[in-house]
């Protein structure tokens, strides 16, 4: 397949070479590549695919949707204001779906557009680490700015070089000397994702929110990776007591298919018409119709849980005798889970990926961390299957 690839001028073809496989079919928790290999899915498709492939009451409702109407712009299509309803539902009390969009990255730009019509202000405060999307305007929240995309905009920006977890005292007094005349909003992903995942301490969202209140300060939660129960609960930012004004989801809303979201405490609403524009295909039909799908499957499933075994299982199977030698970490939380190296000059984590997937595994990887995120569904034995596999590439690459 590869030779076949190479003769073709594709943008990225560094991807066909990591990733030695073409798909072609999966079902459940099954992918089928076009030679007919099966490949037990560890990675959802980066956390998408949440419910499991191919599942008959979500493609029911996609497939009733084809039939009547795709997309319907800035006019609402029933579907929509079903798939508004169900979300509402979920939602966490007096927090409502303001807008609904394509990409992750599309919603958490308008999240940001919200809180600066909210303040008056423009600046935002991020932190190292969380990941916020890959356009010009997410990528302004990230520490390392790439240098395709030019000078970083730092007066409308603010990277706390730290990632939150180590020390809530340290977290805390940065903030409070921070200057906020022109704070807008500030943004964190509940457990970090894309650049894990690994979770944060246990007070960061209290420090997070008690500063936001104290300066009249937007907190935005990016829920893009983390909701919809891959990390126990349909959020993970609004357990307990603590809730943010502004969530922003995608990812598993959609079970695969492109849909995201953007929802506001009902105290900002008076602020959403006047920050959220329209969008060719926000809030399209089909979108929502999988969005329908995926919710009335998840009341049926008891995902949280399953979430809750999945971590359990995870931490049994490598915290075994025989992985003391390793050196390894484990991290992340519920179906968003990671394991790396204590010793941080390892970083062989592609050729490890590689290994496991060569033994029919997907899973994903940074340059430190291996990410492991199955579909929610995974039956027990299924997961014990595919760790199996891992532990075996961490034993092999550790002789």
């Amino acid at each position: 397949m590869q030779d076949k690839l190479s003769d073709r001028n594709y943008a990225r073809p560094d991807h066909y070479y990591k990733y030695p496989i073409v798909l072609k079919s999966a079902s459940g928790c099954t992918i089928t590549d076009a030679s007919g290999e099966d490949y037990l899915d560890f990675n959802s498709v980066m956390g998408t695919v949440s419910c499991g492939h191919n599942i008959p009451c979500i493609n029911d409702r996609l497939i009733k949707q084809i039939n009547t109407i795709w997309n319907t712009n800035f006019l609402p299509s029933e579907i929509q204001l079903e798939a508004i309803s169900k979300i509402d539902s979920i939602l966490p009390q007096n927090i409502n779906v303001a807008a609904l969009y394509s990409t992750g990255a599309e919603a958490i730009e308008l999240a940001l557009r919200i809180a600066r019509e909210v303040t008056g202000r423009k600046r935002v405060l991020s932190f190292k680490d969380h990941f916020h999307g890959k356009t010009h305007g997410t990528m302004h929240l990230l520490q390392h700015f790439p240098d395709c995309y030019g000078p970083a905009p730092d007066s409308y920006r603010t990277v706390i070089d730290s990632d939150g977890s180590d020390d809530p005292e340290i977290i805390e007094e940065y903030l409070n000397s921070l200057p906020v005349d022109d704070l807008a909003a500030v943004i964190f992903e509940p457990v970090i994702g894309y650049s894990g995942p690994r979770n944060l301490h246990r007070d960061f969202l209290k420090i997070i929110r008690n500063f936001c209140n104290k300066n009249d300060v937007v907190m935005i939660a990016d829920e893009i990776l983390t909701g919809f129960h891959r990390c126990k609960g349909w959020f993970f930012s609004s357990q307990g007591e603590i809730k943010p004004d502004v969530i922003v989801f995608g990812k598993g809303l959609g079970n695969g298919y492109p849909l995201s979201g953007v929802a506001c405490a009902n105290s900002l609403s008076e602020y959403v018409n006047n920050a959220l524009p329209g969008s060719t295909f926000a809030g399209n039909s089909l979108g929502c119709a999988a969005a329908c799908g995926v919710i009335d499957f998840m009341k049926q499933e008891n995902l949280p849980e399953k979430t809750i075994k999945l971590e359990q299982l995870f931490c049994e199977y490598f915290s075994q005798p025989r992985f003391d030698s390793c050196g390894i970490k484990l991290d992340g939380t519920g179906g968003l889970l990671s394991i790396s190296f204590q010793d941080p000059s390892l970083s062989q984590m592609q050729d490890i990926y590689l290994n496991i997937l060569r033994d029919g595994v997907i899973t994903s990887h940074t340059a430190k961390y291996l990410r492991i995120m199955p579909p929610l569904t995974i039956a027990p034995a299924e997961f014990e299957r595919g760790l199996e596999v891992i532990g075996k590439s961490f034993d092999a690459f550790t002789k």
